[in-house]
């Protein structure tokens, strides 16, 4: 038979996981070792290299490879810090040797963060080695200097068009104006390097893609990829009659805003518990004693908070992305979650079905979905619901699919 006229099909046999940290840091951090080991366990070579260490044992069995010691920030030199931030020649250099070592036709690089320790020169040396590339955009780095569309200066939401005029006058950054100008140049040169390496862009649902439609690289065809989360252990609802008062989990600082979820407890005289750490957490503590502080929580911890209490309260006034502490309580006890209307929750945690919203940063409609959720009839009507969906959603997000999903996505790309 002849076989003029076809092209033969690209078989996948290796994936480098980029991320910034090879260490248990955050929520990026996590969804990059989940790649890296999903796809370990299906026969593929793996490789993760990261922009930085300590490397975390959780990766033991995968080969490591990193570019600096420290994050940009931490580098004993503020100036090669600042420069590298920027354009890290390093990195360029440690990925391009990596790179040698396979070939474009069998292999893809799968990016979840690069702004923190290992800059946009992961782009250079992707294009310049021939590799294709997806990148899953868990913030929103690729297009808002401060990666958040949030004004740190004013605690608000920014809405305005990134690095435009007003944007750039403005001073929205954590730090300082002049890191705001710094994180504009920065973005300047990422666009230079991205448009050269040319990635196939994933975002993580509809509401995330809402914020980011548009920009440079949007070509209208979005292609998304949910963030897995473990859907190990058994579904264990418990009564409703045993559930009492409102859990918080996070990070204390000023765009997680803690302090909302405080002051509604207090206004509704209702029991909280809140588990996390951050710069925020002492000065709470010492004005609202009559919530429950527990610190940082670990696993196990965290899962009797979710069996005892009646529902997940998320209180950020950014544009979160992806919080996936909402499924974890639903998953792990069937508990619905209160969350902001501009929080990127929304596109699994529905209002008056499976959870409730209310609007960002309001104490009022906060309590009002509070009080919703303590009519016992209401409380069980959503639970119900949570109790109905509870299998579609956990294979939707599970590890399994999601390993599917991303075998997908890079056999596609390297067959394009």
């Amino acid at each position: 038979m002849s076989t003029l006229g076809t092209t033969k099909k690209q078989k996948l046999k290796n994936i480098i996981v980029v991320d910034d940290s090879a260490d248990n840091i955050g929520g990026t951090a996590q969804v990059a070792y989940i790649t890296a080991k999903v796809l370990t366990n299906r026969g593929y070579n793996v490789v993760y290299f990261a922009g930085c260490g300590p490397i975390h044992n959780r990766l033991d069995g995968i080969r490591v490879v990193v570019a600096h010691d420290k994050p940009f920030l931490c580098q004993d030199s503020k100036i090669r810090g600042a420069l590298d931030g920027l354009h890290s020649k390093e990195t360029y250099s440690k990925l391009r040797a990596l790179l040698s070592e396979f070939s474009p036709s069998d292999t893809v690089l799968h990016v979840h963060s690069w702004t923190h320790a290992l800059s946009s020169s992961i782009f250079d040396a992707i294009a310049d080695a021939g590799f294709k590339a997806i990148v899953t955009l868990h913030e929103y780095f690729l297009v808002c200097p401060n990666g958040g569309f949030y004004d740190y200066q004013r605690n608000e939401i920014c809405h305005l068009k990134p690095c435009s005029a007003t944007c750039v006058l403005r001073n929205c950054d954590k730090r300082s104006y002049a890191q705001k100008l710094y994180r504009v140049a920065r973005i300047k040169r990422q666009d230079r390097s991205i448009a050269r390496a040319n990635p196939k862009f994933c975002y993580l649902s509809d509401f995330t893609y809402g914020i980011m439609c548009g920009n440079q690289f949007d070509n209208g065809d979005p292609s998304f990829l949910p963030n897995p989360i473990s859907t190990e252990g058994s579904f264990d609802s418990g009564a409703s009659a045993n559930k009492r008062g409102y859990l918080y989990v996070g990070r204390f600082d000023a765009e997680k805003n803690p302090r909302l979820f405080c002051e509604a407890m207090t206004h509704l005289g209702l029991e909280g518990t809140m588990c996390g750490s951050g710069p925020l957490l002492e000065p709470l503590e010492k004005e609202f004693p009559n919530i429950e502080f527990l610190g940082w929580c670990e696993k196990e911890q965290l899962s009797e908070q979710f069996r005892t209490k009646r529902a997940l309260v998320l209180t950020s006034s950014w544009y979160e992305a992806s919080p996936l502490v909402c499924l974890e309580a639903m998953f792990a006890s069937g508990i619905p979650s209160i969350v902001p209307e501009t929080c990127g929750a929304t596109a699994y945690i529905k209002d008056g079905l499976n959870g409730m919203w209310f609007a960002n940063n309001d104490l009022k409609s906060l309590c009002r979905a509070i009080e919703r959720l303590e009519d016992e009839d209401y409380y069980a009507k959503i639970r119900q619901t949570i109790a109905e969906t509870f299998p579609v959603m956990r294979k939707e997000r599970s590890y399994k699919t999601y390993a599917t999903r991303v075998v997908s996505l890079y056999e596609g790309l390297l067959n394009e």
